[in-house]
């Protein structure tokens, strides 16, 4: 199978639901650095570039761990949502804790056996709402020594209003449509319990001022789901840290979008992601 990864790995999550990861390994290197890869809402571990990117990784030199987070509502192999009970109680806390339990696990050496990554060489690279929650973890845990967020999100609140706050009132969630699989999936009150409850606790643009590890920032300029505007706000917030974001490099891509082009079955690179994945080893080659 193209792509197909090296090892597979399985722990216990947030509420001790299990987080299903595979493991993509560079050869002939002792000791590579270890990158977490994280996807985003509605996204999962095998949705298009993500085998295809754990692979150029592991070309290039790096051990590339992909995650489905423990509440993402599809079981590993899998692309159709089979526990949308589980994505509706998904929230950004209970993703924070699994990258916790990856990081936890990578620094036991408790990942894979056929390989034995360096636990002090830890980066994460995040897509969309990953990107926000790899921004998170990078400002929390210190273990994170370089990060790269692909078309990431600036703020954890994507949808709100009356109208959202009405459905929430009325059901207790807040109907969302899958267009690939034609699910109805829900987020619950969770959700926004959490953000309202804790603001601080999930300010990613307030992360982006906090941190000085190195950091690269990807995105389409044509981005339909991630407006190329919050590049530009986690940029602002990172020129406000105590380097005066001079550990941070943004690049933008011209003519391509929130997924640089994939589709999911994933049939083969474009330029432009090809362009991005080639920057995302560059960078985190030099830095870890």
């Amino acid at each position: 199978m193209p792509n197909a990864p090296d090892d597979t790995f399985t722990l216990p999550g947030a509420e001790g639901v299990s987080i299903h990861g595979d493991l993509y390994l560079p050869t002939g290197m002792d000791a590579p650095p270890l990158v977490l890869v994280l996807h985003g809402f509605k996204g999962f571990k095998d949705w298009g570039f993500f085998p295809w990117l754990g692979r150029s990784l592991a070309d290039s030199g790096l051990c590339a761990a992909l995650m489905n987070f423990s509440h993402c509502g599809i079981q590993a192999g899998r692309d159709h949502f089979d526990r949308l009970d589980l994505f509706e109680q998904d929230t950004w806390g209970k993703r924070l804790l699994d990258v916790l339990a990856v990081l936890n696990a990578a620094q036991a050496g408790a990942l894979t056996s056929k390989a034995a990554p360096n636990p002090a060489r830890l980066g994460i690279v995040g897509h969309s709402m990953g990107g926000g929650v790899a921004l998170l973890a990078a400002a929390k845990d210190g273990r994170v020594r370089s990060l790269v967020t692909l078309a990431g999100v600036s703020s954890a609140l994507r949808f709100d209003g009356p109208d959202v706050r009405l459905h929430l009132r009325e059901l207790g969630h807040v109907k969302v449509m899958n267009t690939r699989t034609n699910q109805e999936m829900r987020v619950g009150q969770g959700y926004f319990d959490e953000l309202d409850e804790n603001p601080q606790a999930f300010d990613v643009a307030a992360a982006a001022a906090r941190i000085t590890l190195p950091w690269l920032i990807v995105h389409g300029v044509d981005d339909e789901s991630v407006p190329i505007d919050e590049a530009h706000e986690l940029l602002d917030a990172a020129n406000t840290n105590p380097v005066q974001g001079e550990n941070v490099k943004l690049l933008t891509l011209d003519g391509t979008g929130h997924t640089f082009g994939a589709q999911h079955p994933f049939a083969y690179p474009t330029t432009h992601l090809e362009q991005a994945a080639s920057a995302v080893s560059s960078h985190l080659l030099r830095t870890l």
